[in-house]
């Protein structure tokens, strides 16, 4: 579809990122529930649930080429991940499971996705990574267990649900369409892990 030149360009959200296989798919659907029954809000849909790696937002849909190019290029190794811990942000109201540890494969993964960005000149959210999946929006963080203060730091740890093991196989690049029932999701590339 062709934008009006007085517009500007098309634009895309986009995320890098890992999805999860069926099992932890499954794990985390279990996780969902519990957290909800704990912290209520609105649970991420099942078919949305992801592990962010490097969020870039808006782009020009003319560089996703370029993005794609990138991407096919990095070389890092396969990794398991253990999610640990269940914590609650009060900062944002996310309820979410955390890795205690961050693989070095998956440091290795970030940091060469944010190298790639920066040598196209893309600009993404930089901040220092921290493993989370999100599996509630909207949650009640008041309560004591798992609660996090207003700076996202936890005031008490919660051990998770059930600790997931994830196996990162491949990562995807994700076009992301904001709706009111939530965010829509296709996947534009994936690669595989060596």
């Amino acid at each position: 579809m062709k934008q009006d030149a007085a517009l500007g360009p098309e634009t895309a959200r986009v995320f890098f990122a890992l999805w999860p296989d069926e099992g932890v798919h499954k794990a985390l659907v279990r996780a969902a529930g519990i957290l909800h029954a704990r912290h209520g809000g609105r649970q991420t849909r099942p078919d949305s649930t992801h592990l962010t790696l490097v969020f870039v937002g808006q782009v020009d849909e003319a560089r996703i080429p370029d993005l794609l190019a990138m991407a096919r290029g990095i070389q890092i190794g396969r990794f398991d991940t253990d999610f640990d811990k269940a914590e609650c942000w009060r900062h944002n109201h996310i309820g979410c499971l955390v890795a205690s540890e961050t693989p070095e494969h998956l440091g290795a993964l970030v940091k060469a996705l944010e190298t790639g960005l920066q040598g196209l000149g893309v600009p993404f959210d930089k901040r220092t990574y921290k493993p989370h999946i999100t599996l509630l929006r909207k949650a009640d963080c008041r309560q004591e267990t798992g609660a996090a203060s207003g700076d996202g730091k936890p005031e008490k740890e919660n051990p998770a649900p059930e600790a997931i093991r994830w196996p990162a196989r491949d990562f995807v690049l994700v076009k992301s369409s904001l709706r009111p029932d939530g965010a829509l999701y296709e996947e534009l590339g994936r690669w595989p892990l060596l």
